[in-house]
């Protein structure tokens, strides 16, 4: 016995409509896009425990925070990698950076990510500069000049240079 009026025509009528419920449709995404949140959490999560000590004078985080923001930096150069794999053509994301149009959400991202890359990269070169002038004071010959070249010929290590830093 099958059923009848409106509930039979939606028997009959649902095998051909491709889905019932606009739930079921299908999101192609891979593994690449599951990825890209992933290392934006650990980079995220890597600069808040380094800030938690050099920001906000946590003691307990000393030990860790260095390590933590070139954690930071390492994960953050790889972070748009799996979007760039993902794409079909990934060389046109040059054209991006080169041309941006302040519409395009990835532009946006990219001169934000360009930003926080060289943030982190300062924040290093001043958590070092110690360790790089020192550096700098006792090596000689051609890694003594790259030395010098990285503490950008400042020798100073006084207390009011660190606080200035």
């Amino acid at each position: 016995m099958e059923p009848g009026g409106f509930w039979g025509h939606l028997v009959e009528i649902a095998p051909y409509t491709g889905y019932v419920y606009p739930n079921e449709t299908v999101i192609p995404w891979t593994v690449l896009i599951v990825v890209y949140p992933y290392l934006t959490g650990l980079v995220a999560g890597a600069f808040t425990v380094s800030s938690l000590y050099h920001v906000f004078g946590m003691e307990r985080f000393r030990p860790v925070g260095q390590f933590a923001l070139l954690t930071a930096l390492a994960f953050m150069i790889f972070v748009p990698l799996p979007l760039l794999l993902h794409l079909g053509n990934p060389q046109r994301a040059f054209n991006t950076m080169l041309t941006p149009h302040w519409t395009s959400a990835m532009a946006v991202f990219g001169l934000f990510a360009s930003f926080y890359v060289i943030l982190l990269i300062l924040e290093i070169w001043f958590m070092f500069r110690p360790y790089i002038v020192q550096r700098a004071q006792h090596s000689s010959g051609f890694i003594g000049r790259l030395w010098h070249v990285a503490s950008l010929g400042s020798g100073d290590l006084s207390p009011k240079a660190m606080r200035f830093d």
